[in-house]
């Protein structure tokens, strides 16, 4: 009995582990068979996916849009097209239709090879056309998969067709070079930014509204030349290039940048050397930027701004090894830009753009029931607000 009882054991054993191993082999087999029929399909896939070869191609890089005749949209493309031998050159096409997609249309059926808008990075409004409505021409855009969302939006002063189709003497590539014009100036932030994600997140709330860089041709040269305020997608204002800085600075918190500005010599230098006001030039410029719902009815904001910089360039009558006389300095800044930041502010009022967000903070303060009457185009006209910046010199010389 013992002896049956010791054979039976290892043979139970064994029984076991042929079975644990007949699973495991079967469990192997089904990953297997299920990793052979996804990657079936994934070839399945890619072989039905349209194969676009580069020479059979153009690549659109840049579209303008103007307003033209009878309430026409005139559209201007900048298409790049690639030969055999892989060598691209640059040509621009222009039509006219009613619509911009009819337009692109157009622009489709003069070319010899399909229009991909693929690598569009650039699209153009003209000022009259901006000003009679882009809800439209964005609303194609959007609509539009091939088109990405980081793609710049911006408006041009007078027309986009003279800016694209002008014979630069140092421009190759005029769509690539107002590409990295706006990405630059928008990375280094000295302009604002306006994506098309951006654009039509802002176009479709109610509570704010969104902005463009102004751009403008000065013979050989395009440069940034303001911002230009929307309302329900028509372009209602502008403000200036010196503006520029004091809008993203109420847009957004800074992380760098720099800045020029005015202040008066009073109590900064002695009375001898006293020659009207002091020109400054602050950079490594670091804000944080705070607003705050401090009643609803009426809406009243407390904007509070503080801002980390160093001292660039002041009047060399400045003792700037003085500490009470830099006390004097960011004083005499902070009241500066106070101002500066409340007439932008007001400007905004007056053309009814709320660019800055007061109506996101304002609905993030009220609950739906609350918010079912209001209509933030009608109160943002009204609302209050209190300015208060402080300036925090950090280093006043490079040496320092």
């Amino acid at each position: 009995m013992y002896h049956s009882v010791y054979l039976s054991v290892p043979s139970v054993h064994f029984c076991k582990n042929q079975k644990k191993y007949k699973e495991s082999g079967e469990k192997s087999l089904n990953r297997k068979k299920v990793f052979i029929l996804l990657l079936s399909v994934t070839l399945f896939l890619f072989g039905c996916a349209q194969t676009r070869i580069l020479e059979r191609i153009s690549l659109v890089t840049l579209v303008g849009y103007d307003q033209d005749q009878e309430d026409n949209v005139k559209a201007t493309a900048v298409i790049r097209q690639i030969n055999p031998n892989y060598e691209s050159s640059i040509e621009t096409q222009s039509e006219t239709e009613h619509t911009s997609k009819g337009a692109r249309t157009k622009l489709d059926m003069r070319t010899a090879k399909q229009l991909m808008i693929g690598q569009l990075r650039v699209v153009l409004f003209g000022e009259e056309l901006a000003k009679s409505g882009l809800d439209e021409a964005i609303h194609t855009l959007m609509m539009n998969s091939e088109i990405s969302t980081s793609t710049y939006l911006a408006v041009v002063e007078g027309e986009t067709k003279p800016m694209i189709e002008y014979k630069y003497e140092t421009i190759t590539d005029i769509g690539q070079y107002l590409y990295n014009l706006l990405k630059h100036n928008i990375e280094q932030q000295q302009s604002i930014s306006s994506t098309l994600h951006e654009v039509v997140r802002d176009k479709y709330s109610p509570y704010r509204e969104f902005a463009m860089p102004l751009l403008k041709k000065e013979g050989e040269h395009i440069q940034i030349n303001g911002v230009a305020f929307f309302n329900n997608g028509k372009m209602v204002g502008r403000l200036p290039a010196d503006d520029i800085y004091y809008v993203v600075l109420l847009s957004d918190s800074f992380k760098h940048g720099t800045l020029e500005l005015e202040i008066p010599s009073d109590n900064i230098v002695s009375k001898s050397k006293q020659s009207g006001n002091l020109q400054i030039a602050v950079d490594s410029i670091e804000t944080d930027r705070r607003f705050d719902l401090v009643s609803v009815k009426p809406a009243q904001f407390d904007i509070s701004i503080n801002m980390k910089c160093r001292l660039l360039e002041i009047d060399s009558n400045v003792p700037i090894g003085n500490h009470q006389v830099i006390k004097k300095v960011e004083k005499a800044m902070s009241k500066k830009m106070e101002e500066e930041i409340n007439r932008i502010f007001k400007y905004s009022q007056q053309v009814n753009s709320d660019i800055f967000g007061f109506g996101e903070v304002y609905k993030s303060h009220l609950s739906e029931s609350e918010l079912k009457n209001v209509k933030w185009n009608e109160l943002y006209p009204d609302i209050k607000a209190k300015i208060q910046v402080n300036v925090d010199i950090i280093r006043n010389g490079t040496f320092e």
